[in-house]
């Protein structure tokens, strides 16, 4: 079955299907090291990340924060299990909740995602998918 593209062009996430299962696909670069990373999420995701434009931007810009950070000699891995999780965060949960789990990543990370999401949003236009 081929390779299908669900969501995303270009050098940003992707989602794919592939062989019945969608791949959220992203890559990381820190330094001179590009890396791309690729997780299982399901339908509902998919939903919410065609129909939410802010949601989507959120979780570009925090997934590749994470990975980012995993891809340092001595800091753990992330696995299905964490992006899992970190999709949930960012997708499923209430307005409340996803602004005190952005407010985490940016005290953890020593970053202003809001900036990151702003650009984001501009570069893809209220109607893009």
């Amino acid at each position: 079955m081929p390779t299908v593209r669900k969501l995303g062009e270009g050098y940003e996430p992707i989602v794919e299907d592939v062989d019945g299962r969608l791949v959220y696909s992203l890559p990381v670069d820190s330094s001179f090291v590009s890396v791309e990373f690729s997780f299982d999420i399901d339908q509902r995701d998919l939903d919410v990340l065609r129909s939410d434009p802010y949601r989507r931007a959120v979780l570009d810009s925090v997934a590749h924060t994470v990975l980012q950070r995993s891809m340092i000699r001595g800091n753990p891995t992330v696995g299905q299990e964490a992006f899992t999780e970190l999709v949930s965060s960012v997708l499923h949960s209430t307005p409340a909740a996803l602004q005190h789990y952005v407010a985490a990543i940016n005290r953890d990370h020593h970053i202003r995602t809001a900036f990151y999401v702003e650009q984001t949003l501009a570069r893809r236009g209220a109607g893009e998918t």
